[in-house]
């Protein structure tokens, strides 16, 4: 298992996240965004469609204990996500509510689980197409 693999994955999805939390805020508008439950659901969607997409991706090119490699790659997004949630409380005094990681946390762990489970099918049933070409030629 390469660990350079598991902070690359990490700081990549943590920084997809930020930006598609950018897009949607510049294209809505702060003010709109903070009063606005769809926007916010709309959020949720898409950071759960995106963190999928990363799992599904890892889950399809790691052959050897991609379940282990999925749950590192959470684990280290989620202590660079508290992490800065933490220094931006301490350094500009901006509110850090517990509760508004909850929502997003569950959803991580079902991006984790269901992504990396639809990359393992996807790379074994592209494993058998080959072998049935294989077998046929």
């Amino acid at each position: 298992m390469k660990y350079s693999r598991v902070l690359l994955f990490s700081v990549s999805l943590y920084l997809l996240l930020i930006a598609l939390s950018t897009i949607v805020t510049l294209i809505v508008g702060f003010d709109d965004m903070t009063q606005s439950t769809s926007t916010i659901y709309t959020q949720y969607v898409l950071g759960f469609v995106a963190s999928l997409m990363v799992y599904l991706y890892l889950g399809y090119r790691q052959t050897v204990s991609p379940y282990k490699q999925a749950f590192l790659v959470a684990a280290v997004y989620w202590f660079i996500n508290l992490s800065l949630g933490a220094l931006l409380y301490v350094l500009l005094e901006i509110t850090m509510e517990p509760l508004i990681y909850l929502i997003p946390a569950l959803l991580h762990v079902i991006a984790v689980l269901l992504g990396t489970l639809l990359g393992i099918q996807l790379r074994s049933k592209k494993i058998k197409r080959n072998k049935k070409l294989l077998i046929r030629t």
